[in-house]
Order: C-alpha cells, then sequence, then structure tokens
C-alpha cells in the first residue's frame, strides 16, 4: 500500500494494516481491534438509549455461546484458508473447500431461533464472515464457475448460507 510515513512505522514497524489505538494501546490485528472496541464500547454512553445499542458480543457469563463465537471466527479463517488454496492453486484443493463450506452451512443450519452464526441477531461473527464469505461467492463463482449465492427461492446446496446472505441484506448497515 505504499510508503507509510514514520509515525506509523513507529507504530506498525512491518508496515501492514490494519492499526488501532485504543485507550492508549495499539492494536494490529483485525479480530484483536474488533474484540477490544466492542469491549470497551459494548454499553451507551451514560444518558443514552440502551435499546439503541445491542452488544455484537455474547454476554461475558454466556460462556458455551463465547466458546461457540470463537469456535466460529476459528472457522471463518479455515474458509479462507481453503477459499485461498483453490482459488489460487490447483483442482486438488476444491474438495477441501467444498468440506470446509459445508461446515460453515452446517453451522447456520444449527443456528438457533435465527439466520446469522448466533440466532436471531446479528454479531460480530457475522460481522467478520460478510466480506469474506461476498468474496468468496462472487470469486468462485467468476473464476472456478461454482455457486455458492443463488437467487431467493432458487434450489442450492447451500440453502443456511443463502439465507444468511439474505438475512444480512436486510440490514440497513450492510
Amino acid at each position: 500500500y505504499g510508503e507509510k510515513p514514520a509515525s506509523f512505522n513507529r507504530l506498525q514497524p512491518s508496515g501492514a494494516i490494519p492499526v488501532a489505538i485504543i485507550d492508549g494501546k495499539v492494536y494490529n490485528q483485525s479480530n484483536d481491534i474488533i474484540y477490544t472496541l466492542e469491549s470497551t464500547f459494548s454499553t451507551p454512553a451514560a444518558g443514552g438509549d440502551p435499546d439503541k445499542h445491542k452488544p455484537l458480543l455474547p454476554p461475558q457469563d454466556d460462556t458455551e455461546l463465547r466458546m461457540t463465537a470463537s469456535r466460529l471466527l476459528k472457522l471463518e479463517r479455515t474458509l479462507f484458508s481453503a477459499w485461498m488454496y483453490w482459488l489460487t492453486g490447483s483442482e486438488r484443493s476444491k474438495g477441501n473447500f467444498i468440506n470446509v463450506l459445508q461446515e460453515v452451512e452446517k453451522e447456520l443450519t444449527s443456528s438457533k431461533g435465527g439466520d446469522f452464526f448466533l440466532g436471531p441477531d446479528v454479531s460480530l461473527v457475522d460481522f467478520m464472515f460478510a466480506p469474506f464469505l461476498e468474496r468468496t461467492a462472487a470469486s468462485m463463482m467468476f473464476f472456478k464457475g461454482y455457486q455458492i449465492r443463488v437467487a431467493k427461492g432458487a434450489k442450492t446446496e447451500y440453502p443456511a448460507i443463502n439465507k444468511w446472505f439474505d438475512a444480512m441484506e436486510t440490514l440497513s448497515s450492510y
């Protein structure tokens, strides 16, 4: 991404992005940045409307759901790797990509009470998957002729992933 100013290189000697300073501490991994922002700003400011802020992570006391979120974020990274290997490598990588994508499908199918990864409400997990699943669906169709996203109501091997896309598209922020 080009030359970086010395002030940036002092924060991130490798020059890689993203970088954020939150409460005086430097974070240089997107997951760390997101978790810190959510932890730091998970409640409305004094006098703010609590109905206008929905936490994006499960509550601290919901250990099971927090572990599920962590496992799903690891699955997102696994899918990224499988996608990249097939996209840039040989057809031998196709089977692994499909297996991992089927695991994503299974997770969404088993989601309790909604079309998002953790249930009826959008969460940090959905926001982490969103840009990647969008790129995956587009690139696999374009470069490999492999269709993931279909028109609403069309037959697909990935109905839960498609329902997830549809649910994401109902969000005004999406």
